[in-house]
């Protein structure tokens, strides 16, 4: 199912603990990720050789973190408005970073767990949503790498 503005007015609802302290949750997403999928660690050579224990309270996994806190609610609150945001995120990550499409899948994966866990409320109905707006944004992603050349 594609995302529709509903979808992003129901997850933006109770978005605001992420978007007040998106360092915060952004560091819990991407330990989260690096514990459920560990060959992930390796596509960010910043944090590739820590261990867990290094990882904790690292001033550049939250400042990391928190980037993909806020580029995503930048999205949110795009509700649909996203090309020009998502064609500078293709280049950066197909090109710069050479991200695999994939790995947009898996962090979703990560952020709805997260979330059903960490925010209140946040029952079946906003993960479905969620689930859906980040859909969009792999397919929007997708796309983009397509229209690079990106065979990623």
């Amino acid at each position: 199912m594609c995302a529709c503005v509903e979808d992003y007015n129901k997850v933006l609802r109770f978005w605001a603990p992420l978007e007040a302290d998106p360092k915060l949750y952004g560091e819990i997403i991407l330990q989260r990720l690096f514990e459920t999928k560990p060959d992930s660690q390796k596509l960010f050579p910043k944090f590739a050789a820590l261990s867990k224990e290094q990882l904790q309270n690292n001033p550049d996994l939250q400042a990391h973190g928190g980037i993909v806190i806020c580029k995503l609610t930048e999205f949110l609150h795009s509700k649909l408005q996203h090309q020009q945001l998502m064609k500078d995120l293709a280049e950066s990550h197909a090109k710069q970073h050479k991200i695999p499409r994939v790995n947009f899948q898996i962090i979703g994966e990560v952020i709805v767990i997260v979330a059903a866990e960490k925010i209140d409320g946040f029952g079946p109905d906003a993960q479905t949503a969620l689930k859906n707006v980040l859909k969009e944004f792999q397919t929007v992603m997708g796309a983009c790498y397509n229209e690079l050349g990106v065979d990623l």
